[in-house]
């Protein structure tokens, strides 16, 4: 036993608490959060289509050029709409939000049973849980959830995350000392 390392857990502290204190910035604000969740995936857009077509004008042939630059134009049009609709881009959002958090939460409740024999598990299935739960009620109240569900569910998916990070973190800390 004395041959196998335990990883530091400064990481998982850091990001349980960096992830736990957006968590919070989200839930109290949920509003700015949802638009600025569909801003920042604006942006996203524009800049991975002007990376495409980069790509596509560099390259040697005409087929892989073409394909490069129409899937570019494609990202760069719709990262733009995004960013003159962003209300319009959080509807849209809110559907691919909920099919997230679904996906989501069932691979965290998969993943926790990983994790069974170490004490931290629970908070891994807790938090996949929350996911799936937090998916089929954005689903369930679509599209009246619009407006607020996107800041106010990332918000608290973040917090579970966060919290389940620190549970980890302080579980592999007691296994390091118990070593």
């Amino acid at each position: 036993m004395a041959n196998h390392k335990v990883p530091s857990t400064s990481y998982l502290v850091l990001v349980g608490m960096i992830l736990l204190v957006l968590g919070c910035v989200a839930v109290s604000s949920p509003a700015i959060a949802g638009k600025s969740v569909v801003i920042i995936i604006g942006v996203i857009l524009v800049a991975a289509g002007v990376t495409q077509i980069v790509h596509g004008v560099g390259s040697k042939s005409w087929s892989s050029k073409a394909l490069s630059l129409v899937l570019g134009a494609i990202a760069i049009l719709a990262g733009l709409a995004v960013l003159a609709h962003p209300w319009l881009g959080l509807t849209v959002l809110t559907v691919i939000m909920a099919v997230y958090f679904v996906v989501e939460g069932v691979w965290k409740i998969i993943a926790s049973f990983r994790f069974r024999p170490a004490s931290g598990w629970l908070a891994v299935l807790a938090s996949g849980v929350i996911g799936l739960l937090l998916g089929l009620l954005i689903w369930a109240q679509w599209p009246l959830s619009d407006l607020l569900a996107v800041g106010i569910l990332v918000g608290i998916d973040l917090i579970g995350t966060g919290i389940a990070l620190l549970t980890l973190a302080w579980t592999a800390r007691g296994l390091r000392s118990a070593a």
